[in-house]
């Protein structure tokens, strides 16, 4: 990803007097709750327009985001019907995995050729996802998606899969008016402009060897994590102003990050639980926080330029570097956990014991927490990640719910109109 030249793409006008709003929403299974809580904030306490423009999600995030997208003419009962919706998830109603899958362990791990499921443009993955497709193609009102894109509900919405064959990431688009975005695709990128669908989603929270890769077209995908997990280059080039991140990772400092790591490495090693855990983190690792610094040192340069040279030194850099939009600013929120969401895991496993759970992934989560009792930390990356329980989803959606609450003035600021920033200007010049 090239922040640079993203933001300088970024010249979208939302309706309404203001910039274009993007959702980004990240990839992180079970952990997807989170991004409802924020949601739920976001909706409910504003009291002002929160439209968003642009949608753009990964993995879960996608599944998230189709939701939105095709509620986003009623934002008032979204968040409360998309947290009904998590709510009522349960282990079994997201995986299938019995004593059939578990004959399939050798073909996927070893490289047997492998037979398609039963419904066609599957194959691979321990698990069945078939429950998991049915309720997201039931869920999720697909035709009022394309509705609200037609109406101007919304102005665009993307997901991001990765290509098996290539190793690309994939974004596929849906835009109001139908057209391609302006997009300079790079080296590891290529775009797809498409009517979204339930098997666009599902290929993009297909995590590689647990659930099988997904046909679409004439190509299998699997999740877009491995290759972006929150979509921040999309929604730019799309033609946001302005971006609402929500991220599923501890916003812990990087030394701490590291510090903790390490210490939990060395409790743990060699648990292939602590070993599951840490391989899914490294697949839904990603270089926002590294996107977003350059995405601000880009507009420090605007604002050094103007300064130095006038109002018209953005448009004069764009002329001069060929540019078919002109260089803009780009203001960025991020949320993300407060706490360890892998702590939160531990804390319901170990305090319910999954009771009236029975089967091969509940017994997975419970001996994972219980090796991982051995770690000072007490948490479970990989159960955070594959929990999809109620008291789980509660605890999560609670935390987002708090921390979008810490971030008040911040989101009031980020859908702020022009006429706010009119009086703002105004004030303080007087």
């Amino acid at each position: 990803m090239d922040p640079e030249q993203d933001a300088a793409s970024a010249s979208g006008d939302g309706r309404k007097g203001r910039p274009s709003v993007a959702l980004v929403l990240s990839g992180g299974g079970a952990r997807g709750a989170y991004e409802v809580g924020v949601l739920r904030y976001v909706r409910e306490r504003l009291g002002v327009d929160t439209r968003f423009d642009i949608i753009t999600g990964t993995s879960v995030g996608a599944i998230n985001g189709a939701y939105i997208a095709a509620t986003v003419d009623r934002p008032k009962a979204q968040a409360r019907a998309l947290q009904r919706m998590w709510t009522e998830l349960t282990i079994d109603r997201v995986y299938d995995f019995g004593w059939r899958q578990l004959r399939k362990i050798p073909q996927v791990l070893f490289g047997k050729r492998l037979p398609k499921t039963p419904h066609g443009g599957r194959v691979g993955g321990l698990v069945d996802s078939t429950a998991l497709e049915q309720l997201v193609r039931e869920q999720v009102p697909w035709r009022q998606l394309t509705e609200n894109l037609a109406r101007g509900h919304l102005d665009a919405f993307s997901v991001t899969a990765t290509e098996v064959a290539t190793g690309l990431s994939t974004v596929f688009v849906q835009t109001r008016d139908h057209r391609t975005p302006l997009w300079t695709e790079g080296p590891n990128e290529t775009v797809v402009r498409t009517g979204i669908t339930a098997a666009h989603t599902m290929a993009s929270a297909a995590i590689p060897v647990l659930f099988p890769a997904v046909k679409v077209g004439d190509q299998f995908f699997v999740d877009g994590a491995l290759r972006q997990n929150t979509p921040l280059r999309p929604a730019l080039r799309l033609g946001a102003r302005r971006l609402l991140i929500i991220g599923l990772r501890h916003g812990e400092s990087p030394v701490e990050r590291r510090a903790r790591q390490r210490a939990e490495a060395e409790a743990l090693y060699p648990n292939a639980f602590f070993l599951l855990g840490k391989l899914l983190n490294s697949l839904m690792l990603d270089k926002v926080q590294a996107d977003l610094a350059r995405i601000e040192q880009t507009n420090r340069m605007l604002r050094a330029g103007r300064e130095a040279v006038g109002p018209e030194f953005a448009s004069r850099l764009s002329a001069a570097m060929g540019r078919r939009a002109p260089w803009h600013e780009v203001e960025t929120l991020m949320i993300q956990p407060s706490e360890d969401l892998g702590r939160i895991a531990w804390e319901v496993v170990h305090g319910t014991g999954l009771r009236g759970y029975d089967g091969v992934v509940p017994n997975i989560i419970r001996r994972s927490v219980e090796a991982d009792e051995r770690s000072s930390q007490g948490e479970s990356d990989l159960a955070s990640y594959i929990l999809f329980d109620p008291e789980f989803v509660r605890r999560l959606i609670e935390l987002g719910y708090a921390d979008a609450a810490r971030h008040h003035e911040q989101l009031l600021h980020l859908f702020r109109s022009e006429e706010d920033d009119g009086a703002h200007a105004s004030s303080t010049g007087s």
